[in-house]
């Protein structure tokens, strides 16, 4: 942000410094064309060779300006890219915070679902299937002459 506000304050500087050249090298154009102090050769190239440096002054500003401009816009586009790679970043993040609720809720469940045939003393899983078919006499094999 603070890049940001820094270009937009050296575009709002350099827009002042290209007005103000533009504005100075018109009136200096003025004031040669009005006086007749400029009518020898080496006055008038003088004055000529001064009005293009100032030209060239006013080129520089106004792409000192550009400058600023673009920079201006390039932070735009960064912040915005920016916004955009967060909003993405939390949007996984919420969805990888709902899948491991959803994850733990399955967990809870099936937990749930396990505690209470333990609790009622009741065989789980076919280990104590077993156990308590082998535990019962009347499961137990009989020889063929008791029947």
């Amino acid at each position: 942000m603070a890049a940001l506000a820094d270009a937009v304050s050296e575009e709002a500087r350099s827009n002042a410094l290209a007005d103000r050249s533009h504005d100075l090298l018109h009136e200096y154009a003025k004031r040669i064309g009005g006086t007749a102090a400029g009518s020898d050769g080496a006055s008038l190239r003088g004055n000529t060779s001064f009005v293009g440096r100032l030209a060239e002054v006013a080129g520089q500003a106004d792409q000192a300006l550009k400058d600023a401009s673009d920079q201006a816009d390039w932070q735009l586009q960064t912040l915005a890219a920016a916004d955009t790679r967060k909003s993405r970043l939390e949007e996984r993040m919420a969805a990888a915070q709902r899948e491991a609720r959803a994850i733990r809720e399955t967990r809870e469940q099936a937990s749930a679902a396990s505690s209470p045939s333990s609790s009622k003393g009741g065989a789980t899983g076919a280990g104590g299937m077993a156990r308590k078919l082998q535990s019962n006499p009347q499961t137990q094999p009989r020889d063929v002459g008791e029947l």
